[in-house]
């Protein structure tokens, strides 16, 4: 069990790699974390799961992006150990979190249910409306075109709705995948123009 105090170390060390180094800190402000840690945490009250696993996790997930947006989930794990390490976190806890995060974005199978958790609110956090412009953002940042973006996004979301592993992530995307049909509609149109 991971305890507040260190629970705030990670959440401040989390927020400092997101804003300040990612992107060059373009991404300064972003809420992203605080909507990942909320969506895991009400994924985990349903299931029996050690919910500061789940946290630490959420808020650890995107440490990658310092270095790298397509490579390796780990691609900061000497840092992200060191860290863990310096809060005084068990081996055993180390290893859940790292799973959580090599884990999150599906190109490594989540073997734990913590795993699976972080990954669906990770995924549900990228659908519907606020998804679409946070995918697109970051699409951009790399230097993809509109018609690309629009592209990616239809099977980015319907290949995620599909990657899910709990039901309740699964009932939340189908929803929020069913209210984007008009806005893809509405994009089609505009750009036959």
């Amino acid at each position: 069990m991971i305890s507040k105090e260190q629970m705030e170390k990670i959440k401040r060390f989390a927020i400092e790699l997101d804003w300040n180094l990612t992107f060059g800190g373009k991404s300064k402000g972003n809420r992203h974390l605080f909507r990942i840690v909320k969506i895991a945490k009400e994924l985990a009250t349903k299931h029996d799961v050690d919910i500061s696993i789940v946290e630490a996790g959420a808020w650890l997930h995107d440490t990658n992006l310092e270095k790298t947006v397509t490579g390796s989930t780990l691609e900061n794990k000497d840092k992200i150990i060191d860290f863990i390490k310096s809060v005084g976190i068990h081996k055993e806890d180390q290893q859940k979190i790292l799973h959580c995060i090599e884990a999150h974005d599906g190109r490594v199978p989540a073997e734990t249910i913590e795993a699976r958790i972080v990954h669906d609110a990770d995924t549900l956090e990228k659908m519907g409306p606020l998804g679409v412009i946070r995918e697109t953002w970051k699409r951009a940042q790399i230097g993809w075109n509109t018609e690309r973006i629009i592209g990616h996004l239809r099977t980015h979301l319907e290949n995620r709705e599909n990657e899910l592993n709990t039901k309740e992530a699964k009932e939340r995307a189908k929803s929020l995948n069913d209210a984007l049909k008009s806005f893809f509609e509405i994009i089609d149109n505009q750009l036959r123009e």
